[in-house]
């Protein structure tokens, strides 16, 4: 069986490497994606367990269809009736990029007519009332390649569920997961956000530093199936649960606005981790210890406020920046120019989407020893 995980386009890599190490058997890398095969056991697990991943799609077949009958007929050949009740929520999605197929419109209308003329051809059913568990596909077509995707996340992955509550412009947990990761955050030594908003990336770093699956809180689609054996869902969870081990180091979170703080806390219980929360303005952070990782973003888009306000922001922060010498930092922003606003000159920039919001991300190595 082969699996498609998507993610943002730049984290490619950190989601092989994941996967890598999850044993899975990454057989593509490609922008947004990676491609790799396993069990149905590996699809739950891939769900529960991959942080900078978006959403994990089966692939069930894949073909080079060049006209809209080759489509009709490369669906019409899948067996969905060995996955897929007669009664299930059928769902088509279509996505085109340089093909010959563009009609989004045309190959949702003849994947789902394909779909349902199979369970007439094969059940003798005329009419399909779809009363059931939903089945999302996905029918993706590049540079004519097409993948007949079938969606085992259901809620993006994205979707902890331990955020609550948020403040403007959120970033997202996998966005944050997979900035740490790059950062090469893995637990071993002290962490600080010290913007740190709803808690977003402070919550991901101490999952990271307990080894809590990120995805423990929620379900998937495929669980619904009756693909996955109830017991081994279960087994698994609990195998994941067991490995959650207490943080080595410290977890600080900071921000100058209470609410944000009081946002934070309720996350952080939610997500089930401990954070060292504090109500505190960037120029009184202090008392860090003598090496660690920085991870933090900058407001900018519906959070960023004035031009004089993130002007002012940034010379705080390169100050501080100056000051943490023997920390690994890593900074998100929407300023393409920022390591000339905080006079630092990164390390490596990587640029970013966070939504529709073009941002860069800042890398600076700990400039000594600790």
């Amino acid at each position: 069986m082969k699996y498609l995980a998507t993610t943002s386009f730049g984290m490619e890599g950190v989601l092989k490497n994941e996967c890598i190490l999850q044993g899975f058997n990454v057989e593509q890398v490609d922008m947004g994606r990676v491609i790799f095969s396993g069990s149905l056991k590996d699809m739950l697990l891939a769900n529960l367990t991959l942080r900078s991943a978006e959403r994990v799609f089966w692939i069930l077949d894949e073909a080079r269809p060049m006209s809209f009958d080759e489509l009709y007929d490369f669906v019409l050949a899948y067996p969905f009736e060995d996955i897929m009740p007669a009664k299930a929520q059928i769902i088509v999605n279509a996505k085109s990029y340089r093909s010959k197929l563009y009609s989004l419109r045309d190959i949702q209308a003849i994947t789902k007519k394909a779909i349902v003329d199979r369970y007439y051809r094969k059940k003798g059913i005329k009419y399909l009332d779809e009363t059931g568990e939903v089945y999302s596909y996905l029918l993706r077509i590049e540079k004519d390649q097409a993948y007949l995707l079938l969606d085992t996340s259901g809620v993006p992955l994205h979707k902890r569920g331990y955020r609550q509550q948020h403040n403007q412009a959120p970033l997202r947990e996998n966005m944050a997961a997979g900035l740490l990761l790059l950062s090469r955050y893995f637990g071993k030594g002290d962490f600080c956000d010290p913007l740190c908003g709803s808690g977003t990336i402070a919550i991901e770093a101490a999952m990271i530093a307990t080894d809590r699956a990120p995805g423990l809180l929620r379900s998937f689609s495929c669980e619904d199936w009756g693909l996955i054996d109830r017991k081994l869902s279960r087994d698994l969870k609990e195998q994941l649960e067991a490995r959650i081990k207490p943080a080595e180091f410290k977890i600080l979170a900071s921000d100058k606005d209470p609410r944000a703080v009081a946002m934070a806390r309720r996350n952080a219980k939610t997500a089930k981790v401990k954070l060292e929360l504090k109500q505190e303005d960037l120029t009184d952070l202090k008392g860090l210890s003598t090496g660690g990782t920085l991870v933090t973003n900058m407001p900018y888009g519906e959070r960023m406020g004035t031009q004089d306000d993130i002007d002012a922001l940034e010379l705080v922060l390169g100050s501080k920046m100056k000051e943490l010498e023997t920390w690994r930092m890593g900074i998100l922003s929407g300023n393409p120019d920022f390591s000339k606003a905080v006079n630092m000159r990164a390390n490596k920039v990587r640029k970013f989407y966070n939504g529709q919001i073009d941002t860069w991300f800042y890398q600076y190595d700990a400039r000594k020893r600790w």
